[in-house]
Order: structure tokens, then sequence, then C-alpha cells
């Protein structure tokens, strides 16, 4: 399987619970070009029924493009 790294550049991070996710949309040649996308991924996102909780537009080069998180409640307290 070849798997493509993601390019270095601007990308829109979004961070969900139900489900605990963090998605990287991009690559975009500018922060105003990933600006005027935004909109459609928290849309289609919520359209999922996922809930936002934090959304961020950063020059960077993601490993992976989705990222399941644990949820915080799933840790025993010892």
């Amino acid at each position: 399987m070849n798997q493509q790294v993601p390019e270095f550049g601007w990308w829109i991070k979004i961070l969900t619970s139900r489900p605990m996710y963090i998605y990287y949309f991009g690559v975009f040649d500018s922060y105003y070009e990933a600006v005027r996308h935004k909109n459609g991924y928290i849309q289609d996102l919520s359209r999922e029924g996922s809930f936002i909780i934090d959304i961020q537009i950063n020059r960077c080069q993601p490993k992976q493009l989705t990222i399941s998180q644990p949820r915080e409640d799933s840790h025993q307290n010892l």
C-alpha cells in the first residue's frame, strides 16, 4: 500500500467530540483560502452528527488526516 505523506502548507484542523476525532483538511495555498473553505467542512461534519469543539488554521504537515482520540471518561481512576 502506497500512502502519501500530506504536504506542508495551510491546513484546517477540526477537533470534534461524539466522536472524538481530529480532522485535517487541506492543503491550501494561503490562510485566506483555508478560511474560505472552512465553513463547508464544518457543515459536513455537523450534518454527520459531530460536535465541533475547536477549529484552527495552521501551517503544518499532519502525519495523518483523521486521528481518533481516546475518550476522557474511558480512563479508570487507580
